[in-house]
């Protein structure tokens, strides 16, 4: 609904004509609840060159400056456009570009609406990004590194009894199933999967699963050397304890310790 009063608008839009947008929005189930259409804003004109990106940037702008808020819906496609000063298909592939960002929603026959914002829905590009990207190894074991280590630390502070267990008996599995290089990688994927699930953390552990189409790739090439499958047992023992008896510091370097042992074994 709109969050400021006619007064405020008056002074961006000082017209006697002016009124705010109230025409009330049909509220599907599951779908974000929100009230009237967003007032008019400064949405801005944009020049030629890159007009969709232009557009998107804009309105990700006004996002950011918290004008627009989640299930604001956005002024009809052709007057949005003409406030602009651009094309309807320009706009309209920007607000795509958007969509597919999680940034917005195209309902069919009822507009364009700003979406939750929720940290989830925004990272899940991530992940494509990275599974389309060439960066090699390295660049690979450098974002796990950054991710990782925090999440056993977050892990260790905020798991409980039954979660702790859990991590345990899957930790202890790591050696029985270390000559089966297709069964450690599933189970080396589990592990790491409680530990984001403990650390209770949506934006760290959203980070974690956008590099899990390039983590099962580099898995399936490092799983193939026995002495990382050991060498993996062993760190995936010593992480589960850290993180059951609630130490951060070492569960977050322990953490560590695992992905250069790997990386250090893959580069070696």
């Amino acid at each position: 609904m709109p969050r400021s009063s006619t007064r405020f608008w008056s002074l961006i839009y000082p017209s006697p004509c002016f009124q705010p947008y109230t025409e009330v929005r049909r509220q599907s189930p599951g779908v974000l609840a929100s009230g009237p259409m967003v007032g008019p804003i400064a949405f801005g004109t944009v020049t030629r060159e890159g007009l969709p990106d232009q557009i998107a940037t804009r309105l990700i702008g006004l996002i950011t400056e918290r004008r627009l808020q989640p299930g604001d819906r956005l002024p009809p496609e052709r007057e949005l456009a003409a406030t602009m000063g651009v094309s309807r298909s320009s706009l309209r592939e920007a607000l795509r570009a958007l969509a597919m960002l999680g940034v917005a929603e195209m309902r069919q026959g009822d507009g364009t609406y700003v979406s939750s914002l929720e940290p989830d829905k925004l990272l899940r590009p991530v992940g494509l990004v990275l599974s389309l990207s060439d960066a090699g190894l390295a660049e690979l074991f450098e974002a796990r590194k950054l991710v990782e280590p925090g999440l056993a630390a977050l892990a260790a502070e905020r798991i409980d009894e039954s979660a702790a267990a859990e991590l345990v008996r899957c930790a202890e599995a790591s050696p029985a199933v270390s000559e089966d290089a297709e069964a450690f990688m599933w189970n080396d994927i589990e592990l790491h999967a409680l530990i984001a699930r403990a650390a209770d953390n949506a934006v760290l552990s959203r980070l974690l699963d956008s590099v899990a189409a390039m983590g099962i790739a580099s898995r399936r090439r490092t799983g193939r050397l026995a002495r990382v499958r050991l060498q993996s047992a062993q760190d995936h023992v010593e992480i589960a304890a850290a993180i059951a008896a609630g130490d951060a510091e070492e569960a977050r370097a322990a953490m560590l310790r695992h992905l250069e042992n790997v990386e250090r074994a893959v580069s070696g």
